[in-house]
């Protein structure tokens, strides 16, 4: 629905006042859905200039007429004093003839939005509830008063309700939804801050919420059926909310038995889970943090943040104890606060701090629709708070961290995604990064447009790969688009990579490819804009190698055209590929036995070793020396499992990044005043080849230690180890700035040593704070390749490699 504004009051410029000037603005970036165009209206009063302002598929466009300083103050302050959610990314003027054009008639006008063929304006993520909302809610004169789906310009959906461009209500999942006369005057009112706001409703005509059985039937409506959920949980109930972008499963987060309930229906053994706090203060109870955490914790976003665990010693005796089995073992707790009026009207009703977590099962992607919950998860949960707003597209929540006095993204979803970084040269042609086989996300780029989707996840299933053709088709309808060249991780085996190539092959559109380690590194130089040469620190868990073998423990001199390897891991093998990922106790015989016997293994006394039958360990001694499925790998983040192994934190992980995690918790057990052990890693020159970082030394201190020295001693040692080598490695090559890149450097006690030991040496430190770095910014940095290749036309990507 569009709606005209009231024309001014004031008339215009008369002859005597200063000679009239007529300019045109075109804006694009996120203008739509935040509020511009009444932002634009109010300022054309406040400097009495007639005129109008649209909404296009590129953008917003805007016409005024005053005297030559009106329009000059009216220009500065379009680009200061912009709505807060709003970003320009360019801003465009020109002056126009004074003709006699029906849309300068005295007044100051919002006209109609126009349809054009190609869509180019950036597409706002889903916000959390804004301040003024939240009092609404609570103000019982409001007529928002207790209503779950209260919204303004400034909050709410967008990404997860949007249909089609320009950003307008029939074009999204509201257009069902007619306005109530009182609903239609704000949303029709420039003054308002609900004007043109597409989810805007109240009681009595929007969305509303039903509660369900397991089985799907209506129990209880509207005020009820928030209530009726309420106490269900407040008596140890599991149930499905629907949220903003996705059904969540909620529990009482003091509630042992009720929490190990849900893990086994999530198939979650340990992977942590999150934690909604009814409030800022609540959350100060349970969680400790600096300054800059506590920002990222209340920001707009509403991220899940991770947060160090106060110990029971710190808790006071009034703080109600958080299940162990929430996080078991670690020293964070993710925690977010709500981030939509339902959340924080459901966390005052049963008044209790409550487990959120995605309600997909393991491998499959969120939840959007009641019918799908009922299938999936009906027998076994005790009732769904549902509502009847649809959701469009689906939208995980998003984590993040402080690390090394930095922001992290670990997952780029709600409140972040789609992010949409504007490019200072428009590119060629459309492109299309389908990103890595884990944390997939999706990056675009067509004209000066750059789009980065949200998480979809890892694609080892078949709904999975659906998920990501339905996140695709969702940009690609869109904008319009038909990519031209499609860039991918050269590993043959990818989901992505295969598709991409299947799609070329069809549609004969150019395929491109960028190594893995390459991709993470270019990630970081397309966050800070840049090109490089870089000396580039891409360790992570594994990603296919230019010479066949996985690496993961890389140091590369990388620029957007290529790479040179430097320095890397001494390879070990992984014993059975992929089983090795899942039995780290394999990681660690593929490292003993570079030097030792079956039976020398035997006799040092490794527990992780000592409970496998001697003939297992023969047998897989026996496949390691012919090689058959065990292929060489440099990973830093196979390191990590092999030693967690060795000290006895891991046996089977139940989640990527687990050993890691253990590890980390390990070294924060040190006590205050003691130092890590020594512990180093060997650098050796091999002669024409790249440096090696020969990890023998520090796993033979490990052994000789083992038993004799307690575990955060070592554990802490590893990873000063890890810093230490970093340091070293770049005083060989101080000419360049030092980007960090892989899921290893999600460790807060290497990124906390690290950081500053670096930059305190002199040396730029770049790495991600919008993107993750982890694979989720893998599809980032192939994009940045793609982009500079069809700058330089000339140049090709290298030959593909088999998979090993």
């Amino acid at each position: 629905m569009t709606a005209q504004a009231a024309p001014m009051t004031h008339s215009s410029p008369t002859n005597s006042e200063p000679a009239s000037l007529r300019r045109e603005f075109h804006l694009d970036g996120i203008v739509q859905g935040v509020g511009f165009r009444p932002f634009v209206y109010g300022l054309a009063l406040s400097h009495r200039l007639t005129g109008y302002v649209l909404n296009d598929a590129n953008g917003v466009t805007i016409g005024v007429q005053g005297s030559a300083a009106q329009l000059a103050d009216f220009a500065r302050e379009l680009r200061e004093l912009a709505p807060p959610l709003s970003r320009v990314d360019s801003f465009s003027e020109w002056t126009i003839p004074l003709d006699d054009d029906p849309d300068f008639d005295g007044a100051f006008h919002i006209r109609a939005s126009q349809q054009q063929s190609a869509a180019t304006v950036a597409i706002s993520p889903d916000q959390g509830m804004c301040e003024a909302c939240a009092r609404d809610i609570t103000n019982p004169a409001d007529r928002h008063h207790n209503y779950p789906f209260t919204n303004c310009t400034h909050c709410g959906p967008r990404y997860t309700i949007i249909r089609r461009l320009p950003y307008d209500r029939p074009h999204t999942a509201m257009a069902g939804f007619a306005m109530c006369p009182r609903c239609a005057r704000a949303y029709e009112d420039p003054l308002d801050r609900r004007y043109h706001a597409q989810p805007v409703s109240c009681p009595d005509c929007g969305p509303q919420l039903t509660w369900r059985s397991g089985s799907g039937d209506a129990q209880a409506e509207r005020k009820e059926a928030l209530q009726a959920a309420a106490r269900a949980l407040q008596t140890g109930a599991l149930i499905a909310v629907k949220g903003m972008g996705g059904y969540h499963l909620i529990c009482d987060a003091r509630n042992e038995e009720t929490v190990a309930r849900l893990r086994v229906l999530k198939r979650r053994a340990r992977k942590p889970l999150a934690v909604m706090m009814g409030s800022f203060e609540e959350a100060r109870l349970h969680v400790e943090g600096g300054e800059a955490e506590w920002e990222l914790l209340r920001s707009q976003p509403r991220p899940i943040t991770l947060l160090r665990k106060k110990s029971s010693a710190e808790l006071s005796a009034e703080t109600a104890t958080l299940a162990e089995g929430i996080a078991p073992g670690i020293p964070y707790l993710g925690v977010m606060l709500p981030y939509t009026p339902l959340h924080q009207l459901l966390l005052e009703a049963c008044t209790i701090p409550l487990v959120a977590t995605s309600a997909n099962g393991r491998g499959s992607p969120i939840l959007i629709a009641c019918e799908a919950v009922v299938a999936e998860l009906g027998a076994q949960i005790d009732g769904i708070l549902d509502h009847d707003r649809p959701i469009l597209h689906p939208c995980d929540d998003s984590l993040v961290q402080w690390a090394g006095r930095r922001r992290q993204i670990l997952r780029l979803a709600r409140g972040y995604a789609p992010c949409t970084p504007s490019l200072k040269k428009a590119v060629t042609q459309s492109v299309l990064a389908v990103g890595a086989q884990q944390k997939n996300q999706l990056a675009l780029a067509f004209g000066r447009q750059r789009i980065y989707s949200p998480y979809i996840g890892d694609l080892h299933s078949l709904p999975m790969q659906q998920h990501f053709e339905q996140t695709l088709e969702t940009f690609r309808g869109l904008y319009d688009l038909k990519p031209e060249t499609l860039v991918s991780d050269r590993h043959p085996g990818y989901l992505s990579h295969r598709w991409a190539r299947e799609y070329c092959t069809a549609e004969g559109a150019t395929h491109l490819e960028v190594q893995h380690h390459h991709a993470h590194l270019l990630g970081v130089m397309a966050e800070h804009d840049i090109t490089g040469p870089v000396l580039g620190f891409a360790f992570d868990g594994t990603g296919l190698g230019d010479d066949g073998t996985l690496w993961g423990g890389e140091l590369l001199i990388a620029d957007v055209r290529g790479f040179e390897r430097v320095a890397h891991l001494k390879p070990f093998r992984l014993i059975g590929g992929e089983a090795a990922i899942r039995e780290p106790v394999r990681q660690l015989l593929g490292l003993l036995f570079e030097s030792q016997s079956p039976d020398e293994i035997g006799a040092l006394g490794i527990p992780a070793i000592n409970q496998l039958p001697i003939d297992r360990i023969h047998n897989l001694h026996q496949l390691w020396r012919l090689g058959r499925n065990a292929p060489h790998t440099s990973s830093m983040g196979r390191l990590f499992d092999a030693v967690a192994a060795l000290l006895g934190l891991v046996d089977e992980p139940d989640y990527e990044g687990e050993a890691g995690l253990l590890l980390e918790a390990a070294a924060l057990r040190l006590a205050p005043g003691s130092d890590p052990w020594p512990l180093h890693f060997a650098i050796t020159e091999p002669a024409g080849g790249p440096l090696l970082i020969d990890w023998s030394p520090l796993i033979e201190e490990l052994l000789a230690q083992q038993g004799k020295v307690e575990i955060s001693h070592l554990a802490a040692g590893f990873i000063r180890a890890i810093c230490e080598l970093i340091v070293t490695l770049a005083k060989r090559f101080p000419a360049y700035p030092v980007a960090l890149g892989g899921g290893v450097f999600q460790n807060r006690v290497l990124m906390d040593q690290l950081i500053p030991r670096l930059e305190s040496a002199g040396r730029e430190v770049l790495t991600s704070e919008i993107l993750p770095l982890n694979d989720g910014g893998i599809a980032a940095g192939q994009l940045w390749f793609a982009i500079h290749h069809l700058a330089e036309p000339g140049y090709t990507s290298p030959p593909a490699v088999s998979e090993s």
